[in-house]
């Protein structure tokens, strides 16, 4: 069994959400889009606190600076579904018998929805009930201890960096139950003793310093305050790489096929760790969701790298914020879920397991995943033929007041992936697009790919396409004012008379075209804004307004 589905109305940052998960799944999100609020809702209800969470004040959603707005109800569904037809019938879930429903596709499936409603006097009321598949409650007894059995059975863990810990619910940490630790170094020996005995090709020492990797990763997220670890700064230094290494062997060892044992065991160790922390006592049969909440943070991309592949071999369902562009070129693109603010909801974007072809998702893997993962954070793609317009373009928007980091615009050129699969996975993501292209045969076919993609209900080509009325950037930028530029680099005077096509060759030939571009750019800071060529001022302007429309 694994949570499927997420929908939250009316819940902190949140007006509306519905989200689609999967084993792995990896949110992408502005600040204030709703990432937070959603990882609360989880932790709040899923959670395997000794005492059921009711909704308070805070928790009601209302319109950014306007508190007097707040909704009066709110409503969260999380709907678990088996990952196999008749699974539901497995002895761990005997004690949820009464809350399956089948559904089309004849999986079984459970509904939880809890709801809280704000009374006129400030009191407020939490109710739970368990649904059938059309929505219908079910009439059932004793609901407190259904919903404490399934969350026995999947609790929320939520790793986080230790200093934001008391954000969340601070009364908890003050509600420790006592740790056993003779009981624990005996748990934690026994299961050393196990991975030691398992005839792979690590060494005792090897195992041992993953191990306590492993143990310093955890308590980074779940200690309530930073450890202070003992002895001379220098030789702990050693020590830890030395750690890390050894668990980036343990990483290797356990993704190998025949592994499943090991990996059967470090999740024992997992949980014995994650019950070290505190109240938590994870049922033998538990398979708890991981939130991992910007893994990150105070890590190295090498240390995160091997973090990931631990949690990777983790046969635990997860959900991960980040917004570290290493992370991302980590993860399949199919995984990524992108969180867009809009103004009824926070609408969610993603591939899904059958979103592109294999030939399609290969050039977005090269393309975007491995050499421009951070463009999966912008708001606006302003796609381009190649290396020269991203280069001038930059500069020349820049110049102009419109700065495009800022703005969440990323120029991306195309040539080498093709412009249809990189216009089909924007459109799939949830990230806005306008396209240039040139005024030659190519250019040409580029445009007609453009306009055989766009809905004619709602995008309108000018805001989705600019063609150059000239052969390229180069013979339009010549014809717009900057052929000085081009006579000077070619080393042929403005009174010589020759085609401009022969002057471009020669200014290309004794430099390249990156480098003319940035000439060219240059010469427009010297002579200010009233050089930009209007045609690109306008596309400027159209390109911001896009992006600025996923901001507000």
């Amino acid at each position: 069994m694994f949570l499927e589905r997420v929908e939250i109305v009316g819940f902190r940052g949140i007006n509306r959400l519905s989200l689609m998960l999967d084993e792995n799944t990896v949110l992408l999100g502005e600040n204030a889009w709703g990432k937070s609020s959603l990882l609360d809702a989880m932790t709040f209800l899923l959670a395997p606190e000794q005492t059921l969470y009711r909704f308070e004040t805070r928790d009601f959603h209302f319109p950014p600076g306007d508190e007097a707005a707040k909704e009066r109800h709110l409503q969260i569904i999380f709907t678990f579904c088996e990952k196999d037809i008749g699974h539901a019938h497995l002895p761990r879930y005997r004690h949820l018998s009464p809350l399956w429903s089948k559904g089309e596709d004849n999986l079984g499936r459970i509904h939880y929805c809890c709801e809280g409603e704000l009374e006129n006097d400030g009191t407020v009321c939490t109710w739970r009930r368990f649904l059938d598949a059309d929505g219908n409650a079910l009439h059932l007894h004793h609901i407190d201890q259904l919903v404490h059995a399934l969350i026995r059975i999947h609790p929320v863990m939520r790793l986080r960096d230790a200093r934001f810990i008391r954000r969340l619910r601070p009364s908890s940490l003050n509600d420790r139950l006592p740790v056993d630790n003779e009981a624990l170094a005996q748990q934690l020996d026994q299961l050393t003793r196990e991975l030691v005995r398992n005839p792979q090709k690590l060494t005792n020492s090897e195992l041992r310093h993953g191990l306590a990797a492993m143990q310093q990763l955890l308590e980074h997220y779940f200690a309530e305050l930073g450890s202070q670890v003992p002895g001379p700064r220098r030789h702990r230094q050693a020590e830890d790489r030395q750690a890390w290494r050894s668990l980036d062997n343990i990483n290797r060892t356990i993704a190998e096929p025949s592994s499943r044992s090991m990996r059967l065991i470090l999740l024992g160790m997992f949980s014995t760790l994650l019950q070290a922390k505190g109240n938590v006592k994870l049922d033998p049969h538990a398979r708890p969701l991981l939130l991992v909440e910007d893994p990150e943070t105070r890590l190295h991309p090498i240390m995160l790298s091997v973090a990931w592949s631990l949690l990777n071999q983790m046969p635990l369902q997860r959900i991960t914020t980040t917004n570290s562009s290493e992370l991302v070129s980590l993860v399949p693109v199919e995984h990524i879920c992108r969180l867009v603010r809009e103004s009824s909801r926070v609408a969610t974007y993603r591939l899904g397991p059958s979103g592109l072809s294999p030939e399609d998702g290969r050039r977005i893997a090269f393309h975007i995943r491995f050499n421009r993962p951070s463009s999966l954070f912008a708001r606006c793609w302003l796609l381009v033929e190649g290396e020269t317009e991203v280069w001038l373009l930059n500069e020349l928007a820049r110049q102009c007041g419109y700065h495009f980091e800022a703005e969440g615009v990323r120029v991306i050129e195309f040539a080498q992936c093709g412009l249809k699969p990189l216009l089909k996975f924007a459109r799939r993501m949830g990230i806005e697009w306008h396209t240039l292209v040139d005024g030659d045969e190519a250019g040409k076919k580029y445009a007609n790919t453009v306009r055989n993609l766009l809905d004619n209900h709602e995008d309108n080509e000018r805001d989705r396409l600019t063609v150059l009325p000239a052969l390229d950037m180069e013979h339009f930028m010549y014809k717009e004012g900057f052929s000085a530029v081009y006579h000077r680099v070619a080393s042929v005077p403005l009174k010589v008379q020759m085609p401009v096509r022969k002057v471009i060759l020669k200014a290309v030939h004794h430099s390249s075209k990156p480098d003319l571009a940035i000439e060219v750019a240059m010469q427009a800071g010297t002579w200010g804004t009233d050089s930009v060529p209007p045609l690109l001022k306008k596309m400027f302007s159209r390109v911001v307004w896009l992006a600025r429309g996923r901001a507000d």
